[in-house]
């Protein structure tokens, strides 16, 4: 579908919110929403610029408003006045809409911009919208920055694979910012319930730089005991696995250098075939079952005394 016409759809299911909202049809206002969502969030895949960053801008915001009608009650008036600043003045109803058919897809150029700005100021940001099913390619400080909204976000469980990691504290790259707190954010989601599992390569294969490793492992041993680790000796994958619904993967280990993000690059993507892959490939390891434990004659993760392990 063209973006031309991705517009007049997100265009016809914002009066569509309105219309069902008045009515007090919660269930089918969240409905229209989440069609939004998805026709801006396809919108700014097609798109480049201030254009792309608008529409994602757009699909973030109607995910929360799609979660807020789903609980059947009426709009905070925060999200009204977000709502209510994508409609242009002039805007028709569906009802007085004209009907034109359907373009052929032919092009992937970006929209014109009346189709998809509103009131209010371009966000910049352009982090994952979680809800719509999507990768997204992050690098620079992204990568720290998504991969704290992922741990804020888990419920259920946290996996990771990392070659290395450390007591990251804040990651500043020139005039940008993020707060990571790596190991606050680990142990406090553990002492909340969420089963954490980490499998690390062994700290003294880094030599002289195994020192914070090895006090960043510990840290997590002794403050959240139910936190379980896995030593092996050939870990070189790096990533992050939310509640089995999401997955940051890339070059980037967890430390101060790696979530700078300076010469690395990592994927974002809720793409449930994706995650279910990554997450029986980590499942595979913590059991000694993947094929290179089979065929691995180092049993570094059944000996090494930071292994805290069970396979239940």
């Amino acid at each position: 579908m063209s973006t031309t016409r991705l517009g007049r759809v997100a265009k016809e299911a914002l009066q569509l919110i309105r219309k069902f909202m008045g009515q007090g049809d919660f269930q089918r206002a969240s409905e229209a929403s989440l069609k939004a969502a998805e026709a801006f969030n396809e919108i700014a895949k097609h798109s480049s610029g201030s254009a792309s960053k608008i529409a994602y801008q757009r699909a973030r915001s109607l995910v929360e408003i799609t979660k807020a009608l789903r609980q059947e009650e009426p709009l905070p008036i925060r999200l009204v006045d977000t709502l209510d600043s994508f409609f242009p003045e002039d805007t028709e109803t569906p009802e007085h809409a004209p009907v034109e058919e359907e373009e052929p897809v032919t092009q992937t150029d970006a929209p014109d911009e009346t189709e998809i700005t509103g009131a209010g100021e371009i966000s910049t940001d352009s982090s994952p919208v979680v809800g719509l099913t999507q990768h997204q390619l992050l690098n620079g400080i992204s990568i720290a920055c998504t991969l704290v909204e992922m741990l804020n976000r888990a419920k259920e469980s946290i996996r990771i694979m990392v070659q290395n990691f450390t007591d990251v504290k804040t990651i500043t790259v020139g005039t940008e910012s993020c707060e990571v707190n790596l190991l606050e954010r680990i142990i406090t989601k553990s002492k909340a319930g969420v089963k954490v599992r980490v499998i690390i390569r062994e700290p003294e294969a880094f030599g002289a730089a195994s020192k914070h490793f090895q006090e960043a492992v510990e840290k997590l041993l002794q403050e959240a005991p139910d936190i379980e680790i896995l030593v092996c000796a050939q870990m070189h994958i790096k990533s992050l696995i939310v509640d089995k619904t999401e997955v940051l993967e890339g070059s980037a280990n967890f430390t101060s250098k790696g979530l700078s993000g300076i010469g690395e690059q990592a994927t974002w993507t809720n793409n449930s075939e994706f995650v279910t892959q990554f997450t029986t490939r980590f499942d595979q390891y913590w059991v000694h079952q993947s094929e290179e434990c089979t065929a691995c004659k180092n049993r570094t993760c059944e000996v090494h005394p930071l292994t805290r392990r069970t396979e239940e």
